[in-house]
């Protein structure tokens, strides 16, 4: 990411990428009303003042493969989720790119972490604007009473870098910051000297996750660091993480996403309802 010229944004090309349009009767729902949903510059605000009083805080989101692992056995059958889009893709065991979901099914573990790390996230993002992907998620979160105190559109993390730059930067600054995920190390290498130069943001570390499994060792490495702000990207293991690391290390935990891999390419990560359903326009004003 270009600390420089943040107000520039670039997409990369939809054809370019091959996205192709959402298929299945996804339609976009801006308008609705999804009460006390924070706007982007909301959301750094609240991770700002957390950083600034020393306070745990995390930040999680519930995407579509998050939604169905907590969905397990409650609104799906085995037969259901196993003949499921998300699982014939997580069962796949990619390792990286769009389709590494680091995680198979059916998984009963994974589903109780991951509602338990809901319950006790401060806030939590979902999306708000597609269905059916918004009422599954309510659903889900209806199905266990959970009724998160602060919410937000769960897309903001894929450009909140551009859309709110000057509070991108002061989260940034001054502040010791850990990267958790399978693109972290890369991140690391990318973007150490520039954050040091330009923020005096210190990279303390990049811890790989990359599946479930890998849990219970990622949570023994973080106590190695000393950091104010930990970035992760790794789907469900995220969220599940996220909530951990507030509460154990009293740190700030960002579940951030496809977002960290736009802090090295400077370009929004497109899927096909952010290019064709959202519109980048409409999530960079929110």
């Amino acid at each position: 990411m270009n600390l420089k010229n943040t107000k520039t944004v670039s997409c990369p090309n939809k054809q370019a990428l091959r996205i192709k349009p959402p298929q299945g009767g996804f339609s976009y729902v801006a308008g609705r009303e999804t009460g006390n949903l924070l706007s982007s510059s909301e959301l750094l605000d609240n991770i700002i003042e957390a950083l600034m009083n020393k306070t745990p805080l995390s930040v999680v989101s519930m995407g579509a493969t998050e939604t169905f692992v907590m969905a397990q056995y409650i609104l799906y059958s085995e037969a259901e989720i196993m003949d499921h889009p998300e699982a014939l893709v997580a069962n796949r065991g990619e390792r990286q790119g769009f389709y590494h979901r680091g995680i198979r099914f059916p998984n009963i573990s994974a589903r109780d972490q991951a509602v338990e790390a809901v319950r006790k996230a401060d806030i939590v993002g979902y999306n708000t604007l597609i269905e059916p992907a918004k009422t599954l998620t309510e659903r889900v979160l209806h199905a266990y009473g959970i009724k998160p105190a602060k919410l937000f559109e769960a897309n903001l993390r894929r450009v909140i870098m551009f859309s709110q730059p000057d509070r991108f930067k002061d989260m940034l600054r001054n502040r010791r910051l850990l990267l958790i995920g399978s693109p972290a190390p890369m991140v690391f290498n990318s973007l150490q000297n520039t954050y040091r130069q330009d923020l005096s943001c210190e990279i303390v570390g990049a811890i790989p996750l990359d599946a479930f499994e890998d849990i219970p060792q990622v949570l023994d490495s973080i106590g190695k660091y000393d950091f104010d702000l930990c970035f992760l990207a790794a789907g469900v293991n995220a969220l599940i993480l996220a909530p951990d690391i507030a509460l154990s290390f009293g740190k700030v935990a960002f579940d951030i996403g496809w977002g960290m891999e736009s802090l090295i390419t400077g370009r929004v990560v497109l899927d096909q309802w952010l290019a064709y359903l959202i519109g980048v326009e409409n999530i960079m004003g929110m």
